[in-house]
């Protein structure tokens, strides 16, 4: 269907020819497999491939319908983003009892179709340009590209649609990623209540890009973007008033030519959409809502909070030096993008061995994201700069599955989350259940959840000073004995246990009950 902000979704505009989606559901069921080749290639199957999916598989109605670019195998485990929509999704469905629906994209080496006793999940093809890297498992990346977000907005918009109207009730819908606007335009328009999960924020990134104008390491990043000189000319106590003024024109300046350095108001566009149109906005901490809350007034009154929960410990542990060495032993698992702070760790790294080389030799350091693999031209430099380390012992341990990347956790001592932003932080809580103390950035999520004694939460508003904030806190470190950060580690994993997927799921289930309601009464 059109790339449409304001379209009703209702069943009139859905099957303008119900006779053929009938003989397609009819032609499936008789023929099944011997002629999807064929049909899959038409532009008739690619108009109804949600509906035909559902007629192969004799799919249950669903009491939610859950939107995201990317959903993993079923059986798969995952962390981050995909971590919080799958581990959420799973408890919803021990705690209510619910039959949920996915529509996402198919990436990589997915299967189009998956599904176990309450959960369908239907994954439809991208069309055009595919810009994205994978993992074995689906995609690393969301589209990155304005041709491929526009295509990933339109096309799970279609399957929304399709699939909700087909239910033959107002289904709930819960909308992960701002890709899930149009979806959730559409749905609202005709009724259905709506809930918009959100796991990042546009506008903060491009407060991050402001703030680069006052960041000594803004080259190692990307040079001086138009983004960070404009935020040369605007002081930064009026820097959040000017990111709400782009929110508000977003709409109108993401149907200009940009460059591709401004392209980021693509997603702000469909950000803003998304906090208008939504019954009810999740965040996943009490200051992540904050945040929404400034940049996004008018969303204040919809906001909820569910945050995620822990994960069981690693049931072994490994570490990629020899044991017994006595050392401190740091891990830091992320993205490598520029907000994830790869940057500002080298530079300390390198500064303490400059000025304290006897205790650099005290620290091990192990790297888990693909920097290399994933993280383009930053990721590759502070690949180099990290393996340029002589006293500090560095391990480039790649993109690991999941449960390795708790093993590794469970060996370290402590968590390096240097992030400028984020909703939650999800490791934060890994690392904390296998028993790692946590070395964080005071960004929405780890201020909530990381406390002293086991925690230490370092100053980032000033980029002048996080360097030297990184520096601190591993001096921080290196002072505590063996003993003491083993009772430390202790105290971080009681601490985990405040949190817990069965929270997540109540909350979730009562924000739904509520946009129905909501929805029921016209608001």
């Amino acid at each position: 269907m059109p790339d449409n902000e304001n379209t009703d979704m209702g069943s009139t505009m859905l099957y303008s020819d119900r006779l053929t989606d009938g003989c397609l559901w009819l032609l499936y069921s008789v023929t099944g497999k011997m002629i999807m080749p064929e049909l899959r290639q038409s532009r008739l199957c690619n108009r109804s491939e949600t509906l035909i999916l559902m007629a192969i598989h004799g799919a249950k109605k669903p009491d939610v319908l859950l939107l995201s670019v990317n959903y993993p195998a079923i059986d798969s485990e995952k962390d981050g983003a995909c971590g919080y929509i799958v581990n959420a999704a799973k408890a919803l469905i021990e705690v209510t009892g619910w039959h949920v629906r996915v529509i996402a994209l198919r990436f990589g080496g997915q299967k189009t179709y998956e599904e176990n006793d309450r959960i369908s999940i239907h994954r439809l093809e991208l069309p055009g340009k595919k810009n994205y890297r994978y993992d074995s498992d689906g995609a690393v990346d969301v589209p990155t590209f304005t041709h491929d977000f526009e295509s990933a907005v339109s096309t799970l918009a279609r399957g929304a649609s399709e699939s909700a109207a087909a239910t033959g009730h107002r289904v709930p819908v819960l909308c992960h990623n701002c890709e899930t606007a149009n979806a959730a335009a559409g749905l609202g328009n005709s009724g259905y209540p709506v809930v918009y999960v959100v796991h990042y924020l546009s506008a903060h990134e491009l407060m991050f890009r402001f703030e680069a104008a006052e960041d000594p390491l803004r080259d190692s990043v990307a040079g001086l973007t138009l983004s960070s000189a404009a935020g040369m000319f605007c002081p930064r106590k009026y820097r959040p008033a000017l990111v709400r003024t782009l929110t508000l024109g977003a709409s109108v300046l993401s149907d200009i030519p940009l460059p591709r350095s401004l392209e980021l108001l693509y997603r702000l566009r469909k950000e803003a959409l998304l906090m208008n149109k939504a019954h009810l906005i999740v965040a996943m901490s009490p200051s992540s809502a904050s945040s929404i809350a400034e940049f996004y007034p008018a969303a204040r009154n919809k906001l909820r909070v569910a945050a995620a929960g822990p994960p069981a410990p690693a049931s072994r542990s490994y570490w990629p030096f020899p044991g017994g060495s006595g050392r401190l032993r740091l891990v830091m698992v992320s993205r490598p993008v520029p907000w994830k702070g790869w940057h500002y760790v080298a530079e300390a790294l390198k500064n303490l061995e400059k000025t304290s080389p006897e205790l650099a030799g005290k620290l091990e350091f192990a790297a888990i994201g693909g920097l290399e693999e994933f993280g383009g031209a930053y990721g590759r430099r502070n690949s180099l700069e990290l393996d340029g380390l002589r006293k500090v012992s560095f391990a480039n341990l790649g993109d690991l599955p999941h449960p390795e990347v708790m093993e590794v956790m469970s060996a370290a001592d402590a968590l390096v989350l240097p992030s400028v932003f984020e909703t939650f932080g999800l490791v934060t809580l890994e690392a904390m259940a296998n028993g790692c103390m946590v070395l964080a950035s005071d960004a929405d999520g780890p201020r909530d959840v990381v406390k002293a004694p086991w925690g230490i939460i370092m100053d980032f508003q000033d980029p002048k000073k996080r360097v030297s904030e990184i520096e601190r806190g591993i001096l921080k470190l290196l002072s505590l004995s063996r003993d003491e950060m083993s009772t430390l580690g202790g105290e971080a994993r009681a601490a985990s246990l405040q949190y817990s997927w069965k929270k997540c799921a109540e909350a979730h289930a009562a924000i739904l009950e509520e946009a129905r309601l909501l929805a029921a009464g016209g608001g």
